[in-house]
């Protein structure tokens, strides 16, 4: 009697056992099987819109430079940028709304829609930065230096018109079509931009070496601007990039037309070739990274006979990469040449807080 009993309970025991295996067998297939829903599962994309923005702000002082009105030394806080962008996707088309408070009004800087022309291209309308050099269409929050090079703060002003842009391989092109320096009259600003990844993957959307990666990324790229309001109002400029695990390296050099008419108050740039070259060294990865930049304005041959080169550094340090960061910047601005002339040196640090 107690053999038998024995037996019955081992007989419970194992067929208790064998339920529960089944049980689980068939939970860890129903995962399994959820799993594999959840990989081939496509979610739609939600469009928007989205709201982000960006504060960049330095305290800035120099013994040398006069500001207006009183041609006092420039010893202050200014704000840079205060930009508050919406973005996102209606039927189809991508859009993006730009506002600067910074000057305590808001004023509209990117207004422009998006859509798919064909398979590797895309065409936009509204107001927009000309497609001609990096160091002037890389979003303000992610320069390396607080200031971009000089020919940088040239050509990232906006304007109105429409621009295909399209991407093959390595290369990638851009072709745009703007009202100019004459608004909405006749003449037209043609933009055109050719860029080629000669090594590595494309180009980082930020100035400098954070975030590099182990690899190597080079390319080149030409462009060719033409304002026919503004005489000969043709120029060229070649654009050289490399970013090296923690080194980057930027060079650009312009030519302008002899009969080229600036529409900046005092900047004369017909007939003169300005270039700069910028370097930096990721010194802490990720956390501090060192610069230095030349420029070159190359106008001693114009009619206000300047030779004005720049010599800046730069060490930032970075808290949320390009979002959140500290830059200290020194600039050397000599009128005639390194070696004499007067000299107008800045000292700023910066601060950007992005949202």
């Amino acid at each position: 009697m107690k053999h038998l009993l024995h037996t019955a309970l081992a007989a419970a025991l194992l067929a208790g056992l064998a339920a529960a295996q089944d049980e689980s067998t068939d939970e860890w297939a129903d995962l399994d099987r959820q799993l594999a829903e959840l990989e081939t599962l496509e979610y739609e994309r939600v469009p928007g819109p989205y709201i982000w923005g960006y504060l960049r702000t330095n305290f800035a002082f120099s013994d040398n430079l006069r500001v207006p009105p009183n041609n006092a030394r420039l010893r202050g806080f200014v704000l840079d940028n205060v930009r508050v962008n919406v973005s996102g996707e209606s039927a189809g088309l991508e859009y993006r709304i730009t506002a600067d408070l910074s000057g305590g009004n808001a004023f509209i800087e990117d207004a422009w829609a998006a859509f798919q022309a064909g398979e590797e291209i895309t065409a936009t309308m509204g107001r927009f930065k000309s497609p001609f050099l990096r160091s002037g269409v890389v979003e303000a929050r992610d320069l390396l230096f607080i200031t971009r090079t000089r020919n940088g703060v040239f050509w990232s002003v906006r304007d109105q018109g429409a621009m295909l842009n399209g991407d093959h391989g390595r290369v990638h092109w851009a072709a745009a079509l703007q009202n100019g320096a004459d608004g909405t009259v006749e003449d037209w600003l043609t933009t055109l931009n050719l860029k080629v990844n000669v090594v590595g993957e494309d180009e980082l959307p930020w100035e400098g070496a954070y975030d590099a990666g182990p690899g190597t990324r080079a390319s080149l790229g030409v462009s060719m601007a033409d304002d026919a309001s503004l005489g000969d109002g043709t120029v060229w400029a070649l654009d050289a990039y490399l970013v090296h695990r923690g080194i980057s390296l930027q060079a650009e050099w312009l030519d302008y037309g002899m009969g080229y008419d600036s529409t900046f108050v005092g900047e004369q740039r017909g007939g003169t070739q300005p270039w700069s070259v910028t370097a930096s060294y990721m010194i802490v990865p990720k956390t501090y990274e060192l610069a230095v930049r030349f420029d070159d304005f190359d106008d001693r041959n114009t009619p206000l006979d300047f030779k004005r080169q720049t010599l800046s550094f730069g060490v930032n340090r970075y808290i949320s990469g390009h979002d959140a960061k500290w830059q200290l910047q020194y600039s050397d601005a000599r009128k005639s040449g390194l070696s004499d002339g007067p000299h107008e040196i800045l000292v700023a640090l910066g601060l950007t807080v992005s949202f």
